[in-house]
């Protein structure tokens, strides 16, 4: 019956992910989401009036995520690369199960929004790992009915283009922060601003061995890619004065392997990256004429977004709501925000107190 359930609803195709039972790039988005719960369970949802099938769907739902059924064996806690995300994703679903019939209806959704802004944030954070834990940053979209054009500064120079110059050091950063951690027998890989912390938490004298061992990686490192024609033979490896200049220089030489004019192992990163692309990305993406290409919302989505961003309040003030979008990854600037307050406005769902943008609520629609 499960295997069935599977065909009806592909999005739980993301729990036989963890099951090993389909191919491997299904395993690794099983794997992320996983990443994305740190071990979360949730308690059993009210009951609703779901049809038998959406039952069907719901209860496979629950023996992934409810507590005291698989989700204690098969989410343990896990190092977790952005612990502001994960607060949000656990906080979301949370919101979904207390609401099961939209659940059911828009956990696809769900799925390919978190799945976006997991990469976008893993991607905008990935060279920023000596500021300890990682912050949302800025990634700019704009509404699918609206224009683009050159001049939304924010949108053009924090948005697409930004975010695909970011992708490319996903797989070369990640690449060798697991590279530094090769005796994880539980493969338990902290992330590189974790391992940077405690590195640098050291007393002064394990400091100097960290040190001691990271140059003679990298001179290791160096002479081994020297030898296999990765580099040119006149690359050579210099010792560096600190931990961080250390860690610095290893991911610099490792980028270079595979930066995409000059590295001879480029197209094994654009692999990657077209995966990233095409599987995740790309429903957000849109050509819009000289704007070139942006990050874009539908409708559907931002009622979505809208409803998580709520949650447990009955409305929120629209400066409030962006805080919440904002602080998931999502970030509109002011010619996009009112062309929000105006799709809410002709959805109903807004309450004006005044001609003030401060003193306009949103409900949600659930």
């Amino acid at each position: 019956m499960n295997d069935q359930l599977y065909k009806v609803s592909p999005e739980l195709l993301i729990f036989k992910a963890v099951d090993k039972e389909i191919s491997e790039n299904d395993k690794k988005m099983g794997a992320m989401f996983a990443g994305l719960l740190n071990g979360f369970s949730l308690t059993k949802s009210p009951e609703s009036e779901l049809n038998f099938l959406e039952q069907e769907i719901k209860n496979e739902f629950d023996s992934f995520y409810v507590t005291g059924k698989k989700a204690e064996s098969k989410y343990k806690e896990l190092p977790t690369y952005l612990p502001f995300l994960t607060g949000y994703f656990k906080k979301d679903l949370t919101f979904l199960n207390d609401h099961p019939n939209y659940l059911i209806n828009n956990f696809n959704a769900m799925i390919r929004l978190y799945g976006f802004l997991y990469i976008s944030q893993m991607a905008l954070n990935i060279k920023d790992w000596t500021n300890g834990e990682p912050k949302s940053k800025p990634c700019f979209f704009i509404l699918d009915n609206e224009r683009a054009s050159e001049e939304r500064t924010q949108v053009k120079a924090f948005g697409y283009k930004q975010l695909h110059e970011y992708i490319h050091f996903l797989f070369p950063y990640l690449f060798m922060n697991e590279a530094l951690q090769p005796n994880d027998k539980n493969n338990n890989i902290r992330p590189l601003w974790q391992l940077y912390t405690e590195l640098n938490e050291q007393n002064s004298d394990e400091q100097q061995s960290t040190l001691a061992k990271l140059n003679q990686f990298g001179n290791e490192f160096v002479q081994q890619r020297v030898a296999a024609k990765r580099f040119n033979k006149e690359q050579i490896w210099q010792n560096q004065d600190s931990i961080e200049d250390a860690i610095r220089a290893l991911l610099k030489v490792t980028y270079a392997q595979f930066d995409r004019k000059t590295g001879r192992l480029a197209q094994y990163n654009e692999t990657p990256v077209k995966g990233m692309v095409n599987q995740i990305l790309n429903p957000f993406i849109q050509k819009r004429g000289k704007a070139g290409q942006v990050l874009t919302f539908n409708q559907d989505l931002i009622v979505l977004l809208t409803n998580l961003a709520i949650g447990t309040h009955e409305k929120l003030r629209f400066h409030e709501l962006v805080k919440e979008f904002e602080a998931r990854g999502v970030f509109f600037d002011k010619q996009s925000q009112q062309t929000l307050i105006d799709f809410y406005e002709r959805m109903g769902n807004v309450e004006r107190m005044s001609d003030s943008g401060d003193a306009v609520y949103v409900r949600k629609t659930v």
